[in-house]
């Protein structure tokens, strides 16, 4: 829990320092814990120069914290922890009834375990490409399907998340989210339910979510993350 505060605070210092060029755009911010893991990161998405959100060439400046522990052999377990920052160059497109973007960027990431694991081929800083796609759509009436899927280009490093949401007569976003992680170390898998768009102040908005938790060989715990979605 400590270490999840002290990344909070560095994404919060972050967030400050945002460019003052920046005329356009959106920052995507949040934290998500649980026994066995930790996450926290800071994202800016930008059109690029006579492009608009949701229909043009965007930019992507990504800063991330992801923390674990596997277990190399029977009782010995390692805990690994790795900061990690993000540059890439996407495209956004919608309609009136669903939008999507897709994303090709280069990512550095600085890995450390304790104790240290020589035969983990993530030890230390690494450079490696990253491809995204996500996208929401209608599903039915009343519900709409929210898609992520993130995967390094040579690390077998993967995340996906799947979201089903309606909304509620307060215009509260609310329902269930599956997402499944990992690498060549771990797995990770997660079932919980979110509720979104809750105002705070005059474009923000926060998420809430929390479920069970299971990590590759252990028993499921609970986890809670909390997002922002911050226009500017």
């Amino acid at each position: 829990m400590k270490s999840t505060l002290r990344v909070l605070g560095l994404l919060g210092a972050a967030l400050w320092a945002i460019p003052a060029w920046a005329q356009e755009g959106i920052v995507l911010t949040g934290v998500e814990a649980s026994r066995d893991k930790q996450y926290g990161y800071l994202g800016v998405v930008m059109p690029l120069s006579g492009q608009r959100l949701g229909q043009g060439f965007v930019q992507r400046y990504w800063l991330d914290y992801n923390a674990y522990r596997y277990e190399k052999q029977p009782y010995q377990y390692i805990d690994s922890a790795a900061t990690a920052v993000e540059a890439a160059l996407g495209y956004q497109g919608s309609t009136a009834r669903s939008w999507w973007a897709a994303y090709l960027g280069a990512n550095y990431a600085d890995t450390r375990l304790s104790p240290n694991d020589p035969d983990n081929d993530n030890l230390g800083g690494q450079w490696h490409a990253r491809l995204q796609f996500e996208g929401e759509t209608d599903v039915a009436e009343g519900w709409r399907g929210n898609g992520i899927v993130s995967y390094l280009v040579g690390d077998f490093n993967y995340w996906a998340r799947l979201r089903l949401q309606t909304t509620l007569k307060n215009q509260l976003f609310i329902g269930p989210e599956l997402v499944v992680q990992g690498d060549l170390y771990y797995d990770a898998y997660q079932v919980g339910m979110y509720v979104g768009n809750i105002p705070l102040g005059q474009s923000t908005a926060l998420t809430l979510k929390g479920g069970l938790a299971q990590s590759s060989n252990e028993s499921a715990s609970l986890y809670l993350g909390a997002e922002f979605f911050i226009p500017f």
